[in-house]
């Protein structure tokens, strides 16, 4: 039994006594924390069991936390957690302002083994070849980091332990994977990819990075693979000389090498990845719901290369691995946190469930408390429970409950919306690259404007109409207030290739993840993608 499946039977004898995990996870942060001065404040020393906490400590959110957070950075000891902190997780701000949570040794202690090893192990083949991740994680050791990313904070753990062995299992080695000084990441990381035809498998936090790296590849093949044939970089590339150094340090490959890549590349870009990189085992990253209408695009890169979504994790909380190549539904990681699940949109039954009391088939509202120092904490995040892997919930991420539009009642969420912009491409007989929508309340009645980015020229007539008839299948209350007037006819619209990515870099520069812009709320950003309409 090798290093992936141990880990993995003992991530799935977790699973089989997850309740009594909990129980003792809950115990632990409550002995472990009394003393501090949200552990004081609300008396974790008499808490002996998830009903004294519920009726003791409230549920809670970012702001309930804000000061005490801010006074722990300034180096103040024993606020929310007598854990050590290590780093300072920047959020994505997706759902808003960016917010700064603590990450502790103890919380990454419990996550950062069966994350890597469980995750991957019914990958044929795991341990062997080599991967390219397309994260370049800017921290440099051994300083504790601040404002960095969770994804970043993870590989530094794993740098740091040593027992993970990255130069053995990334392509370009450990300099261009922990480097402040690479200003192009899609060159560095195509430079990489083009110099290794033993390439295995592609990592990113977002399958979403995956995406926007093939466009780039398809874009941009031959520049890059001009540049590694001469052994050149360009002067105006804004790389550190250490970048540099590392990027001409790269093995080349032999000859023939470079004729297939002309070759297959010349044919199109159709399954391109399986086709040039016949090793490769899959593609990773979190993917979800939300990601729906952009997959079909990314497919038609990947050719037979599965997917492997990966994992659910927030800022707050590393939560579930999928332990399945293909499967988008997630196993509880049980030693991570307490956990709790409030019904979603049950009226008169909101009473917070702990996981013995969940029930395959519903909706539920995640509340974690973490090692971190977050306490009842109220992630957002709406799952559906599937079934169970012995006693740990099985789940998919949904949507988020502040990211749903609403004109008149319909609780139109993100998932339903990305859905039906996918049903939409088909329709069109195009693939989506980007889009976002809006409620364009300044009309009466109101009504939806989505913006689209595709591969190809984009039939506008109808299809404003045609999204309409989807979303009126998708959801009975947009249906049953269409009937009524309340809400107008959807409106479609296509706009300039990179409408969104320069969007991003315009706007949101200083967001520490890009995530998909999708759900439009800040006027400038609407104002833009208008003035970017073909």
């Amino acid at each position: 039994m090798n290093e992936w499946e141990r880990e993995r039977a003992r991530f799935l004898e977790d699973c089989e006594h997850a309740v009594s995990i909990s129980q003792e996870n809950l115990r632990r942060l409550m002995e472990d924390n009394k003393d501090t001065a949200y552990g004081r404040r609300y008396g974790f020393a008499a808490v002996r069991d998830a009903e004294d906490y519920r009726r003791q400590v409230p549920l809670s959110d970012y702001p309930d936390y804000e000061e005490a957070i801010a006074r722990m950075m300034q180096g103040e000891e024993q606020a929310l957690t007598s854990y050590e902190v290590k780093h300072y997780i920047m959020t994505s701000g997706s759902t808003g302002r960016q917010k700064r949570i603590p990450l502790t040794r103890e919380a990454l202690g419990r996550c950062i083994s069966p994350i890597y090893y469980a995750a991957y192990s019914d990958v044929p083949g795991i341990g062997e070849g080599k991967y390219l991740h397309l994260s370049v994680f800017r921290m440099e050791p051994p300083a504790p980091e601040r404002d960095t990313i969770l994804s970043a904070a993870y590989f530094r753990e794993l740098y740091d332990r040593g027992g993970f062995r990255l130069e053995e299992r990334y392509l370009g080695g450990t300099g261009l994977l922990f480097s402040k000084g690479v200003g192009e990441v899609p060159y560095v990381k195509l430079r990489i990819a083009l110099s290794s035809p033993e390439m295995a498998g592609i990592q990113a936090f977002f399958l979403y990075d995956i995406l926007l790296f093939l466009r780039y590849f398809e874009e941009n093949w031959r520049r890059v693979l001009d540049d590694i044939t001469y052994r050149r970089i360009p002067d105006e590339a804004p790389l550190s000389d250490s970048v540099r150094r590392a990027l001409l340090e790269l093995p080349v490959p032999e000859e023939g090498w470079f004729a297939r890549v002309e070759r297959e590349c010349g044919i199109g870009f159709e399954g391109i990845l399986g086709r040039l990189w016949p090793r490769m085992k899959f593609v990773s990253g979190v993917g979800g719901s939300t990601f729906a209408a952009q997959e079909p695009m990314l497919r038609s890169y990947l050719g037979e290369v599965p997917v492997h979504y990966f994992t659910y994790a927030a800022s707050e909380c590393m939560i579930g691995i999928t332990i399945r190549t293909e499967s988008r539904e997630n196993v509880l990681m049980p030693r991570s946190g307490f956990y709790e699940f409030i019904p979603y949109e049950k009226e008169g039954d909101e009473r917070p469930r702990t996981i013995e009391e969940l029930e395959a088939g519903e909706y539920y509202e995640i509340v974690v408390t973490n090692f971190s120092g977050l306490y009842r904490y109220r992630l957002g995040d709406v799952v559906k429970v599937t079934g169970f892997c012995g006693q740990a919930p099985v789940f998919q991420v949904c949507f988020r409950k502040n990211q749903a539009i609403n004109i008149a009642g319909e609780k139109m969420d993100l998932e339903t919306v990305s859905r039906a912009v996918e049903l939409l491409a088909q329709d069109r007989g195009v693939h989506v690259l980007e889009y976002s929508v809006y409620d364009e309340k300044s009309l009466l009645p109101g009504r939806y404007q989505c913006f689209v980015e595709t591969d190809g020229p984009f039939d506008r007539a109808g299809a404003g109409g045609c999204l309409d008839r989807i979303l009126m299948g998708l959801n009975e209350d947009y249906k049953d207030l269409r009937g009524l007037g309340l809400i107008g006819e959807a409106a479609v619209c296509r706009v300039e290739a990179g409408t969104h990515p320069e969007c991003r870099r315009r706007f949101l520069a200083g967001q520490s993840q890009l995530k998909p812009l999708q759900y439009l709320t800040d006027r400038r950003l609407i104002a833009f993608m208008k003035e970017r309409i073909c």
